[in-house]
């Protein structure tokens, strides 16, 4: 494949080397797709199959990937729907899906400034990976090459340095997340200055409600955001990409909090802003253990007609298939019939069913947030919030880390320490997602009886 649509697009002259250079061949999927459709006899992947009456008394007379009967007592789906591999970017009736919910999300948007906003035809089919985790590494292989630079905030998932760092060897640029109570947006722009002057492109990570924080910008921030964004694309001609890790998408607790990923917005925004959403079903799922994620491409409407755009994504499709089949093969395919039979129900539903959960965290939220004002003492300070799974806990004056061990060792509460002197972060990250509300406020006193211990 030439890729020859794909390379009159800003996206192509962005890719790392290897983005550039991947591709998926015709293959085994290849061959035993076309197969399926066309031989007598399927001599090509390299599964046991059989007829389900060859292992199972009664079974039926019908070639099937072979399983261990065992697995039946353990789940209620047909075998033809978990033994089997899943196709290289995912099941076409998932991956459908998945585009369907990421347009009703946009449709159904929280607080951004445009309101609500369809994506339809202006995104790329969601390409299934790995979890959240596994889309950062693929899509970070895909922009970048060893020695650049990402910019992410200094309060950010920790798993971000194993990943683009000691993994895929990029040198993370950090600003300070907050300035006051705000997001330092001032921050985020001297950097990509400073970045444009040395790099053919500009990377940036964001992720909201922020891990570890919680913080959801405000319906001003984001504006403010975009506005920034905008403005450097139209004075430079490098590329911008914007990675939007919305693990947490949905999770807002505040009427003055954007509940919906910045994603929608950064659509169309500019021709050189290349905006990739990376969703799991970790959280918006409650399906931690299903490691399933996608990638999806938001398309700026001039960067193709309308007769070129089917190519586009053929391309697209093709790069994705190669990134993922050269890592993980393919993603779990139990895991991807589950949720197609949740989702099918419709979105609503699944909204409703989840939204019990949501009030059980926004109540512990909150809590949280009274509790840390009751107790409220020096040398520990509460960063803005506002949704997400936790809040963090800055201390003056104590590690971090001695902090959260005598706090564990002495009065049984499990945190979790962060500290970066270089990033000027000394805190601990409390995860109230996992605090039954009766424990919330007995938690925050004995934080303060641990700081006042070590005072």
């Amino acid at each position: 494949m030439e890729f020859a649509t794909l390379k009159r697009t800003p996206v192509f002259k962005a890719l790392s080397s290897l983005g550039k250079r991947i591709y998926q061949p015709n293959g085994i999927f290849y061959w035993t797709g076309r197969a399926k459709k066309e031989a007598e006899i399927n001599a090509t992947i390299g599964t046991a199959v059989g007829f389900e009456s060859d292992i199972i008394e009664g079974g039926r007379e019908k070639l099937l990937t072979y399983y261990l009967p065992e697995l039946k007592q353990y789940i209620n789906l047909p075998p033809e729907k978990f033994a089997s591999y899943a196709p290289i970017a995912g099941l076409p009736t998932f991956r459908d899906l998945w585009e369907k919910w990421i347009i009703y999300k946009g449709k159904n948007a929280i607080n951004l400034p445009s309101g609500t906003i369809d994506v339809s035809g202006k995104i790329t089919k969601p390409a299934i990976c790995n979890g959240i985790t596994n889309s950062i590494f693929l899509i970070s292989r895909f922009f970048l090459n060893p020695g650049e630079k990402i910019i992410c905030p200094n309060k950010r998932w920790g798993n971000y340095n194993s990943v683009l760092h000691q993994h895929n060897e990029l040198k993370i640029e950090t600003f300070q997340f907050f300035k006051g109570d705000q997001l330092n947006i001032k921050g985020i722009l001297k950097l990509m200055q400073q970045i444009s002057e040395v790099q053919d492109k500009i990377v940036l990570i964001l992720n909201f409600p922020n891990n570890p924080t919680g913080y959801c910008p405000t319906k001003t921030e984001i504006q403010d955001i975009l506005n920034l964004l905008k403005e450097f694309c139209s004075s430079s001609e490098k590329p911008v990409i914007i990675f939007c890790d919305d693990a947490y998408e949905g999770y807002s607790y505040s009427d003055t909090r954007v509940g919906t990923s910045i994603f929608y917005e950064l659509i169309d925004l500019h021709p050189n802003l290349i905006p990739i959403k990376l969703d799991g079903a970790s959280k918006e799922f409650l399906m931690y253990g299903g490691r399933t994620g996608a990638i999806t491409l938001g398309i700026h409407s001039s960067w193709l007609s309308s007769s070129e755009k089917e190519k586009f994504l053929e391309e697209w499709e093709n790069k994705m298939q190669g990134m993922i089949r050269s890592t993980i093969s393919n993603s779990n395919h139990f895991c991807q019939e589950v949720l197609i039979e949740i989702m099918s129900e419709g979105f609503k539903k699944m909204q409703e069913s989840r939204n019990k959960i949501y009030e059980i965290l926004k109540k512990r939220y909150f809590a949280s947030i009274n509790a840390f004002d009751k107790y409220k003492t020096d040398g520990i300070t509460m960063d803005p919030a506002g949704g997400g799974f936790f809040v963090f806990l800055n201390i003056d004056k104590i590690r971090a880390d001695k902090f959260a061990d005598h706090l564990l060792q002495k009065y049984k509460v499990g945190t979790f320490p962060v500290m970066s002197e270089e990033e000027k972060i000394n805190g601990i990250r409390v995860a109230f997602c996992s605090i039954p509300l009766e424990k919330i406020e007995e938690t925050f006193r004995r934080i303060k009886q641990t700081l006042s211990d070590l005072s």
